[in-house]
């Protein structure tokens, strides 16, 4: 009798049975928390910062279009990328090089008419604008040129 004590504590329960439930006690937590942290992303996922009318159901041409008029001047394909990562930072994860991946957009871009190279001396690479910005004369508005010296 005094073996059946010793192996059973305050509680009349056997060290490993209380460390078994503890264990399943901890497996319900983690859950839990799995769960909340599922959750969370989805609502991060779904949260568009800020809410000016930025949809991440669009295209990438159609994305990058709408950056370019929501800053309201010319930019450079790194501005671009930097604009487009604060908005879907889940980007980086789907391309080895963003450079690239975004040349290949900009370059479908102006195919279409929707975006117009503008090249600037001693600037290198090209600015991004859109057609409503550049003349007759295929050169950049004043205004716009303002905005990017």
């Amino acid at each position: 009798m005094a073996e059946t004590q010793e192996k059973t504590d305050n509680n009349g329960q056997n060290p490993t049975e209380k460390l078994q439930k503890e264990n399943n006690q901890l497996r319900e937590l983690l859950k839990e928390a799995l769960v909340e942290i599922q959750n969370l992303n989805e609502r991060l996922n779904i949260y568009e910062k800020p809410n000016d009318g930025y949809n991440k159901s669009w295209t990438v041409v159609a994305k990058i279009v709408f950056l370019i008029t929501k800053a309201d001047k010319p930019l450079r394909s790194s501005e671009i990328i930097s604009l487009l990562l604060a908005r879907q930072p889940s980007i980086v994860h789907k391309q080895a090089s963003l450079e690239k991946y975004v040349s290949a957009f900009l370059n479908t871009a102006m195919k279409h008419q929707r975006l117009i190279p503008y090249k600037l001396k001693g600037v290198r690479g090209n600015y991004y604008c859109l057609p409503d910005w550049i003349n007759e004369a295929g050169e950049l508005i004043p205004e716009m040129r303002k905005k990017i010296y």
